[in-house]
């Protein structure tokens, strides 16, 4: 069953017809709201570059279009995904990429959950904590457990949700 917070984002892709430049400019307005009203000079790790888990398609991508549009706004921008790194780097050279998504998280400001990959379920956002600079975390997918995050330490935002 989908849960709740995952069937807002399901219903805001719908309502925008799919509009991903929409999408990008509203996590990026929410990604400012958490790092105090600017981006510039942010590291933000994000989390998933394909457009849906268990491929290495980027068309159309709503993750990377967020990524972009965060580094063209100032931000250290770092990718990580279990399938479509070679495929994002060909398209967006300019974002970094790491291959480990805890190591990509290493000093970041701000977490942003964009692709909806069960390995990031699995992670400790715990032992996470220690190696970011801010623990902030943005679940754009609706597929992180909120209270766990929360009970680690996590300020956790979404779409659609406080």
């Amino acid at each position: 069953m989908m849960g709740i917070h995952r069937q807002v984002a399901v219903q805001w892709q719908q309502a925008s017809g799919g509009d991903w430049a929409a999408y990008a400019a509203d996590v990026a307005a929410l990604a400012r709201q958490e790092l105090g009203g600017a981006v510039r000079g942010k590291r933000i790790t994000v989390w998933g570059a394909a457009f849906k888990p268990e491929t290495d398609d980027i068309r159309d991508s709503p993750a990377l279009a967020v990524a972009q549009t965060l580094h063209d706004l100032g931000a250290s921008v770092t990718v990580t995904d279990p399938k479509a790194l070679d495929n994002a780097r060909k398209l967006h050279p300019a974002l970094d990429y790491a291959d480990d998504p805890i190591a990509a998280a290493q000093d970041a400001d701000l977490l942003l959950h964009l692709t909806e990959w069960s390995a990031y379920r699995h992670i400790d956002p715990a032992r996470l904590a220690s190696r970011v600079a801010s623990p902030k975390v943005i679940d754009a997918r609706g597929t992180l457990s909120a209270d766990t995050w929360r009970e680690a330490g996590w300020t956790v935002r979404a779409l659609g949700r406080p």
